[in-house]
């Protein structure tokens, strides 16, 4: 299949792609009643992800209530606190989902994270090289703060094989491989990272290596194509 996201852009307007949008938002409804897509297990359980990944190091996991985890709907999630050794920390967080839409879905940031004094100063798209020499991929970048207090989020869809940046893409590619390859399985994966000292563009840089690590890792865990 055509990966349609890596087009160029001036080959889709924004108009066309609203339109494909709306018509395949509405074959995604039609489909929540008709039978055909199969539940795909993850590979491996995500409690034997890595505790050492690069230079990083887990100091904690964090697990959720059973009132969490059911109103979520995941199937598999893990949630590891990682550092540096010159102490330099991030929050990495996965949910894997074995269909999407039937009991569970994703949460974007962009409704979560707002709440609780914390707000969304900017979000963009981002290049991450991802390890083993791979081509680089995009992936979703938000500068959140709180007061005078900083946030660098970093997440991504990590969906049958792909890389997604963006929750209108990946419910587009969810509505196709729904129809082509009978699959709605996924996985939501996020990365966050205090700024320190000011200084976001290191605070960036520490999460786009750690993600390159990540997505690579994931393969082993996630189904692939």
């Amino acid at each position: 299949m055509v990966d349609i996201s890596s087009l160029p852009k001036n080959k889709l307007s924004v108009r066309r792609v609203l339109l494909v949008l709306v018509l395949l938002m509405g074959t995604f409804f039609l489909l929540q009643g008709v039978s055909g897509t199969v539940r795909t297990p993850i590979k491996q359980p995500l409690s034997t992800f890595p505790v050492v990944l690069g230079e990083w190091h887990a100091l904690s996991s964090r697990k959720s209530t059973d009132a969490v985890i059911e109103m979520l709907g995941v199937d598999d999630y893990i949630e590891y606190n990682y550092a540096t050794p010159s102490g330099r920390e991030l929050n990495f967080y996965a949910a894997f989902y074995e269909s999407v839409g039937t009991g569970g879905g994703y949460h974007s940031p962009k409704n979560c994270i707002p709440g609780g004094g914390w707000g969304i100063d900017s979000v963009k798209t981002i290049e991450v090289q991802p390890a083993q020499g791979r081509s680089a991929v995009n992936v979703s970048e938000m500068l959140i703060r709180n007061g005078n207090e900083y946030q660098v989020v970093v997440y991504w869809y990590q969906n049958r094989g792909r890389i997604i940046a963006s929750e209108y893409w990946e419910k587009i590619y969810l509505v196709l491989d729904a129809i082509f390859m009978k699959r709605r399985d996924g996985t939501f994966v996020r990365l966050m990272a205090p700024v320190q000292e000011g200084d976001i563009a290191q605070t960036e840089q520490l999460l786009q290596r750690f993600a390159g690590l990540a997505m690579v890792e994931l393969e082993h865990f996630l189904p692939g194509r």
